[in-house]
């Protein structure tokens, strides 16, 4: 015969098994309202928060600390692997009156980049700077892989 202290544990584990249970019924149900609504559902999902995180972060360090110039370490690695993804030392500059000039630094000196060639170097450094900070941030929800 069952001991007294295991026949609580498990009303006890039950107890929490139906509970969990009603709030996933809650939450799917809450969902299919919103939905019904033609409102956003919303996700619960971790990873999604996540990235939206990661997505806030790297926005912040294009926008500002990569155009202005930063001595932050995260900076300097994105900015070395973008010239060794490109081949050249890359600096940023607005010009009085004009907008952000890319001006490539290679064996000939330094020279103002075509459009279309700032257009995929700000497109490469977008991508390196969100892989940059989803790599270093410190909190991964389980389940996620880098």
């Amino acid at each position: 015969m069952a001991d007294m202290g295991t026949l609580q544990q498990r009303a006890m584990l039950r107890g929490y098994e139906q509970q969990l249970l009603a709030a996933r019924r809650l939450a799917r149900f809450r969902v299919r309202r919103r939905i019904a609504q033609g409102e956003e559902p919303y996700d619960p999902d971790p990873a999604i928060k996540r990235r939206a995180f990661v997505e806030q972060v790297a926005q912040e360090l294009y926008e500002s600390l990569l155009f202005t110039g930063s001595d932050n370490p995260v900076v300097e690695e994105i900015r070395e692997s973008l010239s060794g993804l490109v081949g050249m030392e890359l600096e940023f500059t607005y010009p009085p009156g004009e907008k952000l000039c890319v001006v490539g630094k290679g064996p000939h000196g330094p020279r103002t980049l075509t459009e279309e060639e700032q257009r995929r170097i700000r497109n490469a450094l977008w991508r390196i700077t969100r892989q940059k900070v989803d790599q270093s941030m410190l909190v991964k929800p389980s389940g996620l892989r880098a």
